[in-house]
C-alpha cells in the first residue's frame, strides 16, 4: 500500500482550504481539486510498504516526536507548480524551525531503519488542485483570490494510505501520534 506520513487537518482547516478551492474553481477552465477530507500536509512520501515496513514506520514515528511538542504552521502564499502535463495549485508554509526539525527526524530515522522513501527537497505545502488552468493567462492569484493568512495548529502527525474510494484516491489515516502540548 502506498504510504506518506503527514499533517491531516482538523474540519475547521479543511473547511478554510475548501472555501479556497470553492472561489479558485470559478476562475479556472479546468481542475482537478482537493476534495475537503483530502487536505493534509505531506512531511514525508514513503510510497509502497507492506506490512513489516508500516510496523517500522510506526517507530519512526514514535521516536521522531519524542521530544517534540505542537506548534504552528503560517499559511502565508498561494502559488503554483507548473509541470509539462499539469500545474499544481498549491498553499505554502513560512518557514518553522519545529517543521524542519520533525522532517530531518524523519529523514533520519527512516535511512537509520532502512525504508525506503522519495528523498527529494523539501518545500513545505498544502496541494489545492491538479491540472488547474484559468480562464485567461493570468496567474497572478493574490488578484483572483482573497486569500487569509492563517495559522494551524500541529497537535499530532499521521501516517496515511492512499486508498481508491468510489474511484477517488482518499488519506486514510493508519496511525495517529499526538505531539506534546505546548507548557
Amino acid at each position: 500500500m502506498r504510504v506518506y506520513i503527514a499533517i491531516d487537518f482538523e474540519d475547521n482547516i479543511k473547511s478554510y482550504f475548501d472555501k479556497i478551492t470553492s472561489h479558485i474553481r470559478n476562475h479556472c477552465i479546468e481542475g482537478s481539486f482537493t476534495e475537503k477530507s483530502n487536505f493534509h500536509m505531506t512531511i514525508r512520501f514513503i510510497g509502497e510498504a507492506d506490512e513489516l515496513q508500516i510496523f517500522k514506520i510506526k517507530e519512526v514515528i514514535d521516536k521522531a516526536v519524542l521530544n517534540i511538542r505542537s506548534f504552528e504552521l503560517l499559511v502565508n502564499n498561494l502559488g503554483i507548480f507548473k509541470r509539462k502535463k499539469t500545474n499544481i495549485l498549491w498553499a505554502g508554509i513560512e518557514e518553522s524551525i519545529a517543521l524542519s526539525e520533525l522532517h530531518k527526524k524523519l529523514s533520519a530515522l527512516l535511512k537509520e531503519y532502512k525504508l525506503p522513501f522519495y528523498d527529494k527537497l523539501f518545500m513545505p505545502h498544502i496541494t489545492l488542485g491538479r491540472r488547474v488552468a484559468f480562464q485567461d493567462d493570468s496567474t497572478d492569484l493574490d488578484n483572483l483570490i482573497q486569500f487569509e493568512r492563517i495559522n494551524i495548529s500541529v497537535k499530532a502527525i499521521t501516517l496515511m494510505a492512499s486508498k481508491e474510494v468510489n474511484g477517488k484516491l482518499n488519506g486514510i489515516p493508519l496511525y495517529r501520534v499526538n505531539l506534546k502540548e505546548l507548557c
